[in-house]
């Protein structure tokens, strides 16, 4: 029978549950920015989300003051407040790690941790790259070191597809008992570069949530680094009563970041994300989460802060073309379409440079296009922009009244507009090859782009017998819709060319309400 001093105290076990709930609200919200294939669920829930996510506020206040420094000044306020806070109840890179060692631990593997010694030469050096690769526009190191983009990644690479499938399977067992509740959604196609490479970060992160517990979270995410400069100054923390600690090590095996050093009786705050495990196990109630019972008694700091960054490379897959949906028609010896230096930017991307910048390849727009015309990149905007969208007339053609990659973007690299304002953002202009065109080729009728060119920016007028594309470049806002419908093969007849810097096209004379459905036929859509 334990001693009554050593029972753990009252109440203290009852803060780990609010984290718990906290926890999973946040994740929800989280979720549903990548999950919600119908788009049936309030916008607020995920927006409440995205707003404590630290690296994209971060981004968006530097690269667009106007939008304000809310959700990072609330962060760093929680964290001088409460310790790493943010790491086990906003994260959902670490909420994931969380809910793995759960089902883990209800598959009977259990893990037993014992205190390891900080590495502060990784550390720091990983959040010295984040710094400088942010500071000199390198957003490519951003985005591989980023957790939410890492959790963006996973959540619309491998979670999404398994929805929308579980969807349409639901779907057709609905329809055979005559019922048509919900609706099928058109699946996106899949890179296979981004895929190994999501495939690969979940064996990661699972390997070491398995054998290291957060050992990613206070080793290597640079998030959590800085946050723990903040936390050694908050006045609330876990702490260790070395004059009531019964050394049974409790805490320690239940410690997933490692931090509880019972040699020297403390707790290491830099890197305590304050998941409250230890506050549960203890017999003795020797750990405390709170205000120092000695003013003044801190946790000792970590010394010898400097190191230099290894290099590292990453092996690019090349990516996989996709063809128009629409019947092709082979044309031999015809004109290649001109290689550009970078492909098309999202709307509202403003420029190229501006882009690469700000995205962290988090690809909450990539999700939620329900055109499926936004990719993710491999080599198109080379290495600074691995994995960031770009708009791809293979896969689909931008709908003139969705405005949904807009209202996702955590970062604004993708600035908001409504639609009204979307009907002249140019993101490229159109360009007609008369010598692969089949209409000249062939004498036969086509149409099919400008029976698809939401703003008429391709006509057709009459030579001859046949009716031929002519172009309006003016009033063109590079959808995309003519060249994934040119049916000519094996080079288009009439492509987007990409801006570097988006301009304003001009209003036509009458813009259509809304577009065909992409992709929704094997035949021309006229």
């Amino acid at each position: 029978m334990i001693h009554t001093r050593f029972r753990p105290k009252r109440g203290k076990h009852r803060l780990k549950p609010l984290r718990v709930i906290a926890a999973l609200i946040a994740f929800t919200c989280l979720c549903l920015v990548f999950l919600d294939i119908h788009g049936a669920l309030p916008p607020f829930l995920g927006e409440a989300g995205l707003f404590f996510q630290f690296i994209p506020a971060l981004v968006q206040a530097v690269g667009n003051p106007d939008a304000g420094w809310g959700g990072v000044v609330t962060v760093l306020v929680l964290t001088l407040v409460l310790g790493r806070i943010y790491c086990s109840t906003l994260c959902p890179l670490g909420i994931l790690m969380d809910l793995a060692a759960w089902i883990k631990r209800r598959l009977g593997w259990k893990t037993a941790h014992v205190y390891a010694p900080p590495h502060p030469w990784i550390r720091y050096s990983l959040l010295g790259a984040t710094v400088a690769a942010f500071a000199g526009g390198a957003m490519v190191v951003v985005s591989l070191l980023d957790p939410f983009s890492h959790f963006g990644r996973l959540a619309s690479t491998l979670a999404r597809p398994a929805v929308v499938a579980g969807n349409n399977g639901l779907v057709r067992v609905l329809e055979a008992a005559g019922r048509y509740d919900i609706s099928p959604v058109k699946a996106a196609g899949l890179t296979p570069g981004l895929l190994l490479f999501t495939l690969g970060f979940l064996a990661l992160i699972l390997g070491l949530t398995f054998t290291r517990g957060r050992f990613y979270c206070q080793t290597i995410c640079p998030v959590g680094t800085f946050l723990g400069l903040w936390a050694k100054l908050a006045p609330f923390k876990i702490r260790l009563d070395a004059r009531g600690c019964i050394h049974c090590k409790a805490c320690s095996r239940v410690c997933k970041s490692e931090c509880i050093d019972l040699a020297s009786g403390t707790v290491d705050a830099d890197r305590c994300v304050v998941c409250f495990n230890c506050l549960t196990v203890c017999p003795a109630g020797a750990m405390d989460f709170g205000l120092p019972v000695k003013p003044g008694v801190e946790t000792p700091a970590h010394t010898g802060r400097r190191s230099f960054l290894a290099a590292t490379a990453l092996a690019l897959v090349p990516r996989t073309s996709r063809g128009s949906q629409a019947i092709q028609v082979t044309v031999p010896n015809t004109i290649p379409v001109p290689k550009h230096p970078h492909p098309i930017l999202p709307p509202g991307s403003v420029s190229l440079d501006r882009f690469t910048a700000n995205c962290t390849a988090c690809h909450a727009c990539i999700a939620h296009c329900p055109a499926h015309v936004l990719q993710p990149s491999m080599t198109q905007y080379g290495l600074a922009g691995l994995f960031m969208p770009f708009l791809d007339p293979a896969s689909g053609f931008c709908n003139l009244n969705c405005t949904a990659c807009s209202d996702v973007c955590p970062t604004q690299a993708i600035t908001p507009f409504t639609k009204a304002e979307k009907k002249q953002i140019q993101t490229g202009e159109v360009v007609f090859i008369r010598d692969n065109c089949i209409v000249l080729l062939q004498g036969t009728d086509c149409g099919a782009c400008s029976e698809h060119c939401p703003t008429k920016a391709v006509t057709m007028v009459r030579e001859g017998r046949v009716r031929v594309p002519r172009v309006h470049p003016e009033i063109c806002l590079g959808c995309g819709a003519c060249e994934h419908v040119c049916p000519a093969k094996p080079h288009k007849a009439i492509y987007v060319r990409p801006h570097t810097v988006q301009q304003r096209a001009q209003l036509p004379p009458e813009v259509p309400a809304a577009l065909p459905a992409p992709g929704g036929t094997t035949d021309f859509g006229f």
